[in-house]
């Protein structure tokens, strides 16, 4: 199968959404600084731009050969596909997961992946990955 690689970017989708929560975090650093102090501030940003950064960085996924890739921009880890038994849809995005019935552990042990807001690409991709192989 070929490669297939798209971007996610949720703060150029959501504007609105972006500029409230730009306005919310300003408002608390501005707050931790008055309160707390400038070191204490300093902190409370690194906490949220490290919390957030999925939200307000782009976010790229590269189904391949080998796994699925994803870079976060801070860092990029690949997911072997020997490690996924199925895949599920969810609320935007897909959820890749190690079990190969539902459990309860999927959200926590699976690896959840964005989509675009055309998503036809990426789920016959995974149809095709994770078709059903007829026992011989």
């Amino acid at each position: 199968m070929d490669e297939l690689t798209w971007t996610v970017h949720r703060a150029r989708e959501a504007p609105a959404r972006t500029a409230a929560a730009a306005a919310f975090i300003v408002a608390l650093i501005a707050f931790a600084a008055w309160y707390f102090g400038i070191l204490l501030a300093l902190v409370a940003a690194l906490v949220l731009f490290t919390s957030l950064h999925t939200f307000f960085l782009p976010v790229t996924y590269t189904f391949g050969r080998s796994g699925v890739t994803v870079n976060k921009r801070i860092f990029t880890h690949t997911y072997p596909w020997d490690q996924f038994r199925r895949w599920f849809r969810t609320t935007g995005g897909v959820v890749l997961s190690p079990f190969s019935r539902r459990t309860f552990l999927d959200h926590f042990r699976g690896v959840h992946l964005l989509l675009p807001p055309d998503p036809a690409a990426q789920l016959a991709w995974l149809e095709r990955r994770f078709a059903k192989v007829p026992d011989p």
